[in-house]
């Protein structure tokens, strides 16, 4: 009985109230702020491009996976990071990059040369190959300011030099290492063992998406090297803490 005289009384007062629809927050509002691209469509090469945009002016992040399709915990982190969202700026994720070798589980597609030496070496180079390019101009199209590649090692570099397993690799721009700082901070907080923690490393390699970028199109461009020695699991949360502390560096998050 009390019951229902309370839905009497909240009836009779209710049109007193001015209610305004929600427009975030809501899944109506997070899902038009989600969208999926194909980049280089019309090829055998197409892929997935997953736009997430937070409606307010700020940093835009770009996260690749799937560079090489041998080293799963980038691509399946990757999958994790397309469904984030973000408060501020624009996320931008491709968990497949090299789709056929993903699938095959090699690190190049068959008979493609590496998709991660095939990006402009000089300023007046272009990429290699129609799924470099697709790549390429589309961290152009869309002005990105951070670039974050998910890549694994062999074996853990502070043991092994040779393999860049647990490491932060940047190009030096300006401000660029304080975040490769921050993110391996966080992921060594997990990590007990010294010779088995992340550390910081200058310059990838010529030709890598992560050179380029940084090198030509002035980004903070980072790759993330987790280490095949832990298990998948781990190393998926290698990636995902990355990522997660980069977005809250920059207050996206």
């Amino acid at each position: 009985m009390q019951g229902i005289v309370f839905v009497l009384i909240f009836s009779l007062f209710a049109p007193m109230v001015s209610l305004k629809p929600l427009t975030i927050g809501t899944p109506s509002a997070l899902a038009a702020n989600r969208s999926v691209k194909t980049i280089a469509a019309g090829t055998k090469y197409a892929t997935s491009l997953y736009v997430i945009r937070s409606g307010v002016s700020g940093p835009v992040v770009m996260v690749v996976g799937g560079t090489h399709g041998n080293e799963p915990a980038g691509y399946k982190a990757a999958h994790l990071i397309k469904d984030y969202s973000v408060k501020k700026g624009t996320l931008l994720v491709i968990p497949e990059a090299n789709r056929i070798a993903v699938q095959n589980k090699t690190r190049t597609a068959p008979g493609v040369g590496d998709l991660n030496r095939s990006f402009p070496k000089t300023s007046s180079d272009k990429p290699d190959d129609p799924l470099a390019r697709a790549i390429w101009q589309t961290v152009k199209d869309y002005s990105v300011d951070y670039l974050i590649d998910l890549h694994e090692g062999y074996k853990y570099h502070l043991q092994t030099p040779s393999s860049w397993g647990q490491t932060v690799i940047y190009y030096p721009n300006k401000g660029t290492k304080a975040l490769a700082d921050r993110m391996v901070s966080a992921i060594n907080s997990s990590i007990s063992t010294p010779s088995q923690r992340f550390s910081t490393v200058k310059y990838p390699y010529k030709g890598e998406l992560s050179r380029s970028t940084g090198q030509f199109l002035g980004c903070h461009s980072y790759v993330i090297e987790s280490c095949r020695l832990e298990s998948l699991n781990t190393r998926i949360g290698r990636h995902t803490t990355a990522v997660k502390t980069a977005l809250k560096y920059l207050n996206m998050q």
